[in-house]
Order: C-alpha cells, then structure tokens, then sequence
C-alpha cells in the first residue's frame, strides 16, 4: 500500500445488561462516571423511565460503543470519558471524541439481556 492508502479499523464489543444494571444500582456516581451528560439523556429520551430496563439496555450498548471505539483505535484510544456517543434527530448513533466528531460509523443493539456495538472507520 501507498502511504496514502487509508486503513479500515474495526472495533465490537458486548456488554451484559444485567451486568450494566447491577453496576449502576451497586456504585453510585457510576453512571455519572462512565456516561456524559448527553449520553444520559440520549438513553432516557422518548419518557423512558431513567431507571427502567429500556434506559440501562441503552446505557450499555453506550459502554459497548466506547470498549470498540478504542478498539478500532488500537485497543489504547482515549479514555472512556472523552469518547461520548450521541443519538441524532434519527436515533442513529455517532461516535464523539473529546467533544469533537469523529470519522467512526458506529451501530448499537441490544436484545436477550446482550448490548453490542460496532464501530467501524478509516486511519
């Protein structure tokens, strides 16, 4: 490849939400440690209850997002912290770092108690 070639990254991560959800109801500040603002009320649009089943499957497919981003970034990307996913007007996701956009697509989904994420871009 020419130094111009540009390098498909990949980076997926699962997360087990009953793992998230004991996580969040045993440490408290968790939430606010691992989760932006945004992120919060992202996984707590449409009036879903902020502590209900819908918001912690959200949440933790956003933890998933943020395992991959690092890892399509080389497995040492930013921290967890600078790395925000954030929902568009859609509901699509997108991967934010250091309160910048980033190049990643990303895909979230959850379902049967596993939240996963997918991200994928271009160095």
């Amino acid at each position: 490849m020419s130094g111009d070639a540009k390098v498909p990254v990949v980076g997926c991560d699962v997360v087990d939400v009953s793992r998230m959800r004991r996580l969040l109801a045993e440490r408290p500040g968790a939430a606010d440690r691992l989760f932006t603002g945004i992120e919060l009320t992202d996984a707590r649009r449409g009036g879903v209850d902020p502590d209900g089943d819908v918001a912690v499957e959200r949440l933790a497919a956003r933890f998933a997002a943020k395992e991959a981003t690092r890892k399509a970034l080389g497995g040492r990307g930013p921290a967890l912290t600078s790395i925000e996913v954030r929902t568009d007007d859609t509901g699509a996701p997108s991967v934010w770092i250091d309160g910048r956009p980033s190049a990643l697509a990303c895909s979230l989904s959850h379902d049967a108690g596993v939240a996963i994420a997918v991200v994928v871009g271009f160095t």
